[in-house]
């Protein structure tokens, strides 16, 4: 067994965490949603507000991209 396979067996394993990882990152991007209606270029908390946005549109990527490969490397094996 490679040492691929072996990592993606442990990340597998916590597919059931990674939907309350989304869950948690999709509250979150709400939120910055809302205070992206209060902040506006030019002030300074607008960094910040960039920062986090690219923050929380990257787990969000990263976990539901993880999580799809991840269900269907398990529909593959079960089949």
């Amino acid at each position: 067994m490679s040492k691929t396979s072996t990592l993606l067996d442990l990340v597998c394993a916590h597919r059931p965490q990674m939907k309350v990882a989304l869950a948690v990152l999709i509250a979150c991007g709400l939120l910055l949603g809302l205070s992206a209606l209060v902040v506006s270029p030019g002030d300074d908390a607008w960094p910040i507000l960039v920062i986090d946005g690219v923050l929380v549109g990257g787990g969000i990527v990263f976990f539901a991209g993880t999580y799809w490969y991840c269900t269907k490397r398990a529909m593959d094996e079960s089949a």
